[in-house]
Order: structure tokens, then sequence, then C-alpha cells
């Protein structure tokens, strides 16, 4: 079938469907303006009737017409309708444009028999008494309100002219159609003028391609039927090639995705650089680790994105050895935080197996290195204050079996010295105990929290902490609000606020006092639990509060072993308050005091 020019495609199409939308439009415009306005004025007057139901329904039943009908004058005024007042069998009582007494019977208007029937009614007709078409809606009058049980006595009926939304409407049919004729002959303007743009470079396009086509792909495929002339002539240059190319585009793109896939759901950062070093590509993880934007970071050299001196000289060793290159290095991220990343570098080889770039694949080790580091830590830390006591206990036992009991009363303090010492490693070896059963149970959620008064707690924490306070002179005062509620477990949070008053207490001078405040406090837009012991004592260094709930971490080590304690008092504090979903903080100035605070959910 012989086929058409592009123009004769387009143009015909272009002004029917144009002329088939404005001709819809306009009928689907005008008849829904229509409706919903007349819903919107049988709602409006439904409002208006029963908003005046109540007056005219009593002074119907005393039958005051002349109060009737000057009520009903009075409200037409007002909402700019007419009021008719009709008896239970169609005989008008009153009406605000016309005397009643000229008035035809209206027992067998529409409105009429539907509100009788229904409970309301409307209609719209011609009106005689009036002379135009009008909307009317009528409720039933009942003797007692609006029981629907109760005899109709009346109907009250209000009704408006209609003529001016049919004025309206005729000027926007009117204005739709001049609007029409213009659109259509703009379209029709358009039309012409796209289809020659379009159909002149078609035809220089196809000049083109028919000599790039030549001998280079298998026969030209028979365009479709009732297609434009030149798109026929491109079809049979193009489409030769279209199907090879589209299969290796498929290809690509789906291994594409693949990749691009399985390297975002990657917690390693993965980045490939070519052979000048510019950025080829890199995934979600690198983009967060090394802080770069994706966007703005392809195609930059490396050196210009990354300021890292020791992974810059990984990649030289990558690009002159020609071999992979694995390395651990530190660097600094956006926050000034180190990271240490384990980074193996490879190369990319193209289809020629020649070198044209390389892969580096980063793996963030901060967190185990982190940990190895607390584990070295611990492990010197809980070797050392172990091997202290022991010492001891060894060094005063040799002494008393030397002596071979013959000095009793150095013997006895040798002894005493020894379970002194006893003591000390049996409550180090509690509080370890104590510290793994919380961590244990707080993985597991088994550390049950109950709604409880904050208050006994702290009255009983600060009573087992008295003893010692006393022998220092040390007055322990407590604020706590009454019926102060919270989730916690009792024993625990008992044994976290001893820990904090015994501390206070061997920190501060003798005669001192330590306050005890728990109360209620809006912190971040959330409401806390606020329980604090401040002490008056020699206060913490700055250097030392980031470290101060680390196990056996001492900011004054002689000091502190001199006063006895575990080196875990404040560690079991922290798991306590975090077992409780909360959190510790700690404010000290050095040689004023000091404020440790838990904070828990109220």
């Amino acid at each position: 079938m012989q086929s058409r020019k592009l123009i004769y495609h387009i143009f015909p199409a272009t002004i029917l469907v144009t002329v088939g939308a404005m001709l819809a439009l306009i009928w689907y415009g005008s008849t829904n303006l229509q409706h919903f306005y007349m819903d919107e004025s049988k709602t409006s007057m439904l409002a208006r009737a029963y908003s005046i139901e109540s007056q005219v329904s009593e002074l119907l039943a005393v039958n005051d017409v002349t109060a009737i009908h000057s009520f009903i004058q009075k409200i037409a005024k007002k909402t700019f309708s007419r009021i008719t007042l009709i008896d239970a069998i169609g005989h008008v009582i009153s009406d605000s444009l016309k005397n009643p007494d000229e008035m035809d019977d209206h027992k067998n208007r529409p409105e009429f028999l539907e509100a009788r029937a229904e409970g309301y009614g409307s209609s719209v007709r011609f009106s005689k008494t009036v002379g135009e078409k009008m909307l009317y809606v009528a409720i039933p009058l009942y003797l007692d309100g609006d029981d629907e049980k109760k005899q109709i006595v009346g109907m009250l009926r209000v009704s408006v002219s209609v003529a001016k939304l049919e004025k309206t409407l005729d000027r926007v049919k009117k204005d739709m159609g001049i609007a029409m004729l213009v659109v259509i002959f703009a379209a029709a303007l358009i039309s012409i003028y796209v289809s020659r743009r379009i159909s002149v470079p078609l035809e220089k396009m196809t000049a083109g391609a028919e000599r790039f086509a030549v001998g280079q792909f298998s026969p030209p495929l028979l365009p479709p039927d009732h297609v434009a002339t030149e798109i026929a002539t491109l079809s049979q240059t193009l489409n030769s090639m279209a199907d090879q190319l589209q299969d290796r585009i498929s290809t690509i793109i789906h291994q594409r995705n693949e990749v691009q896939t399985v390297l975002d759901s990657m917690l390693a950062a993965v980045l490939t650089i070519d052979s000048n070093d510019a950025l080829v590509s890199l995934n979600s993880s690198a983009s967060e680790l090394l802080s770069l934007d994706h966007g703005n970071s392809v195609g930059k050299s490396v050196q210009e994105l990354i300021r890292n001196i020791d992974l810059l000289q990984l990649i030289e060793r990558a690009h002159k050895s020609g071999k992979a290159v694995e390395s651990e290095i530190e660097i600094q991220n956006s926050s000034g935080q180190s990271l240490f990343l384990i980074t193996n570098c490879v190369h990319l080889y193209d289809e020629n197996k020649e070198r044209f770039g390389l892969l580096l694949v980063l793996h963030d080790v901060t967190r185990l290195r982190l940990l190895e580091k607390m584990r070295k830590d611990f492990v010197a830390n809980v070797s050392h204050e172990l091997k202290t006591p022991i010492t001891s206990i060894k060094g005063y036992v040799e002494t008393v079996l030397d002596d071979d009991l013959s000095d009793q009363e150095n013997s006895r303090r040798f002894l005493e010295i020894v379970l002194k010492k006893s003591n000390q490693l049996n409550a180090i070896i509690d509080d370890l105990l104590l510290l793994s059963r919380i961590e244990q149970q707080k993985e597991t959620s088994t550390i049950l929290l109950q709604p409880g008064d904050l208050c006994p707690v702290l009255h009983e924490a600060i009573h087992s902490c008295s003893p010692q306070a006393t022998l220092k002179q040390i007055d322990l005062q407590l604020e706590c609000p009454e019926n102060l509620f919270a989730n916690i477990h009792e024993t625990l949070l008992e044994q976290a606020l001893v820990n904090l008053i015994m501390n206070s207490v061997k920190y501060s001078d003798e005669g001192s006092s330590i306050l005890i405040n728990a109360k209620r406090e809006l912190i971040h837009d959330q409401l806390k639990i606020v329980i604090s012991v401040q002490d008056f004592g020699v206060g913490i260094e700055t250097e030392h509060l980031p470290r101060l709930f680390e196990r056996f971490y001492r900011s004054d080590k002689a000091r502190s072993r001199k006063l006895g304690g575990t080196g875990l008092g404040l560690a079991i504090v922290k798991h306590i308050a975090q077992a409780h979903k909360g959190e510790v903080l700690v404010e000290s100035e050095y040689g004023k005091g000091t404020t440790v605070t838990i904070l828990l959910p109220a």
C-alpha cells in the first residue's frame, strides 16, 4: 500500500481530536455546572427552611395568620427567596410574593407530594404565579416538632428563580464555542508547522542513514503499512540494525543494573577509576564513607576528591606494580573522626586484556578495631586490678609462713590485710559478674521493668549509704516530689544510685553535703525523669570525662585505690541506665564538684 506524507497523518488526527475534546469538554462542563448549582441551591434552601421550621410551626399552632405573613415576608426579604406556607390539604396560607387567596390549590405540586412521602421534596418547573422557571424545596411541618410519626399540619416551601443560572450557562456555552473555534484554528496552524518541522529533518536523516547503512547490516525490514513516506524510508535503513543494537543495549543495561544493585547493597565502599585517576563510579557506601556527592564527583580526579595521602599512595602503587594491592589505612571523616579501612585495589581489563582502570574496595573496620582496643584495655586493666590484691595476698602469706607464726601480733595484722585484699578481690569478681549479668539480661530483654514510685527507691539508697556518710559527717539531702513514677527495676536502680552516692561520699570533704534530686523535665521535646547526684568534692578533670564510664578506668588512680572500690561502679551505673532505656551524663569542674545525672523515660 502506498504510503502518505507525514503531514496527512498528523493534521486530520489533530483536528479531529481537538474538536472531539472541545465538544466533550463543553458538554461535560455545562452539565456538571448545572447539576452542581442545582445541588448547592437545594442544600442551601433546605437549610433555610429547616432554620425557620420551628418558628413557623409555633405560629401555625396558634393560627396567627398575620404573624405568619409578617414573619415570612421578613425572612424572604433577608434570604432573597420566595417562601410559601401551605396547609396539610394544599391550601396556601401565606406567600411572600402573592396574596394566598389569588393562588391555586397546591396539593398536586410535585414538591408537595414528594415532601409528604419522603420527608422533603424538590422540583424545577415554570411558575404561573411568578412567570418564570423556579426551583422549589418543601419540608413538612408537624404539630409537635419533627417526629415523623406526628400528623402533618402543613408544608413550608422555599423557592428561587433559575433564570439567572440559565443565562449564565448560555453565556458560558457561547464563550466555550468561541474558544473552541480559536483552539481548532490554532491547532491547525501548529499541526502544519510541526509536521513540516518533523518531515524536513527526517528527509535529511534518511539520506544520511542510507549512506551509513550500506553493506553494514542484514537486509532491511519492511516498514508497517500506513506510515509516512519519510518514516518508511528511514525504517528500511535503520530497522536492520535496530534488533542487534537493541539486544546489545538491553544486555548492557541489564548487566549494569545488576552490578549497580549489588554495589549499592554492599556495606563495603566500592570505587572505580580510569587510567588517568578520574572517578568513574562509586556506590552509596563510598559516597557516605568518603563524604562524596555522587552527581558532582564522577569524572573528577581522585586527587581532587580524596585528601588522604595513604589512599592516594596506594592507588599510585597499584598503577606502578600492575598487581593487586591490599593495605590498612586510617582516614578522617567529615566530622574529624578517625576511620580504619582495609583497602583492596585491583586492576580492570578491557576485551583486549589491557588495563584501563582500578577497582577499590574499602572495608570499614573502625568498630572492629575499637572493640579490639577495648578488649585489650579490658584484659590489661582487669589483669592489673586482679594482680594487685593477689600479689599482696601472696606476699603477706609468705611473710607469715616465713615467720613460722611465731609473732602472733604481726601474723594477725598480715592476715587482716590478706582478708582485706581477699574482700577487695571478691568485690571485683562480684561486680564483674553483676555487670555481665546486666549485659546478658539487657541483650535478651529479660530485665522486667514495672511502674514504680522513685521516692522509696531513693530513700532506700540513701539509707544504705548513711553509715559511710555519717563517718565523714556528710549531709545527704534528698528532693523528690510525691508520686514520681517511672518504669523501673527497683533493685537495679537502687544499686546504681548507691554506686553514685558512695562515689560522691568517697570524693567529698568531711562536713560537706551531697544533693540527691529527682524531678520531671522536658528535654528535647520529650518528658524525662531526671535523677541527679551532686557533690562538692574534688571534681574530675575535663579530659577524663569521656572515658569515665569505661571499666576499671580511674581518673586519679592513686586516690581511687586509696579510697577503695573496684573501678566498675560507674560502668555498672551506665549499663543499668541503658537497661532502663535511659542514659547517664556527667558534669564536673575540677576542685568544685561533680554532678552525675540519670535520664529515664517518663
